[in-house]
């Protein structure tokens, strides 16, 4: 009895571990950019919006 060959395991596995590391790294990129980047834009520009306004005081 001769035990049938495994094929295209390797290929299979590997595009399953690829096409997984894809979609974690992208869901990962986009919480980094909303939930850091976005938050961290925000409080920049709301800064410099209120020193705007305090040097327009001053003038």
């Amino acid at each position: 009895m001769a035990i049938a060959p495994v094929q295209h395991m390797l290929s299979k596995s590997m595009l399953t571990h690829i096409g997984i590391a894809l979609t974690l790294g992208g869901g990962s990129a986009y919480t980094f950019w909303y939930k850091d980047v976005m938050v961290r834009r925000e409080m920049r520009d709301q800064y410099y919006i209120k020193d705007r306004a305090e040097r327009a005081a001053r003038s």
